[in-house]
Parts: structure tokens; sequence; C-alpha cells
């Protein structure tokens, strides 16, 4: 497969192009062969699930320095500092 974004005739997209380890993206071509998957699947896959762990991740670092904040009102701030 190769390892370019596919080109889409729908509008509304932004093409972006990600690098990954070639072990790790080898790896992930020969399941998406296994389980059928176009190469755009394992694109949208990689895009989404990468995304939502992100959000994820953001999102409890925004809850837990908020329940800094509420112990301490210099404690959310202290990292910012250093």
């Amino acid at each position: 497969m190769d390892a370019t974004m596919p080109r889409t005739k729908a509008q509304g997209m932004t093409r972006i192009e990600l690098y990954v380890p070639t072990a790790l993206f080898e790896e992930a071509e020969e399941l998406a062969e296994f389980e059928g998957w176009k190469l755009s699947e394992l694109h949208r896959v990689f895009w989404e699930n990468g995304f939502g762990v992100y959000v994820e991740r953001s999102n409890k670092r925004m809850i837990n320095k908020r329940l800094r904040e509420k112990i301490s009102p210099d404690a959310g701030n202290q990292r910012e500092e250093e």
C-alpha cells in the first residue's frame, strides 16, 4: 500500500500528512489487508484514535488543574511559573 493519504473528491476535506515509524505502518498495513480495509479507512482509524487519546489526556489535565486550584489557588499557577 502507498503511505500517502489517498486522494479524494470529497468536499470539505483537509489533507494532512503524518509521519509514523515505518515498522508501525507496515504492521498496520498488514492488519488492514487482513481485515479487508481500504487505505483511507486505516488512515481514518489512526487519526480518530490518536485525536481521541489527545482529547482524553487534555481533559484529564484540565480537570486535574481545576482540582488543584480548588485546593490551593496558587497550585494551578506553580507549573506555569517554573
